[in-house]
């Protein structure tokens, strides 16, 4: 089928569908719903599917060349959308692993710290009870 020959409504979906991953977007990132570096994927997706819409005939080019099914182009086109959506994920995944990892050590290190401070405190402070009565603490 060409695309000259395309039902309206297979070319109208397309397009709306476009038009609102775009919208939903840009609509998610204005109420911070949605940080702007996963947004990207999704307008990326949009534009993607903007052009599909409005040049259908590049899908049906991809269907000689590759000599698979309209609906084969339009699964693979599904799949390595996921697919990149994935990928970005498990980096962002892996980087905050490392940072968690990393406040992890830091927070100990803190804690080991405090504990050693409280530790001198308290041992400088028997020290001053054998030495005489110590003045109050007012933060206490």
């Amino acid at each position: 089928m060409l695309a000259n020959n395309m039902p309206l409504i297979r070319r109208l979906v397309p397009l709306a569908l476009a038009i609102v991953v775009a919208v939903a977007s840009i609509e998610l990132i204005r109420r911070r719903k949605l940080r702007e570096e996963y947004a990207m994927l999704w307008i990326v997706a949009s534009i993607g599917m903007l052009v599909f819409a409005i040049f259908p005939g590049i899908l049906f080019k991809l269907q000689e060349v590759l000599k698979v099914s309209y609906l084969t182009i339009v699964l693979l086109a599904g799949f390595l959308f996921l697919a990149m959506i994935l990928l970005h994920f498990a980096v962002v995944i892996s980087r905050q692993s490392e940072e968690i990892r990393q406040l992890a050590q830091r927070h100990a290190i803190l804690r080991q710290s405090v504990e050693k401070l409280q530790r001198n405190r308290s041992s400088a402070g028997a020290d001053d009870e054998d030495a005489g009565p110590a003045p109050e603490d007012e933060t206490e």
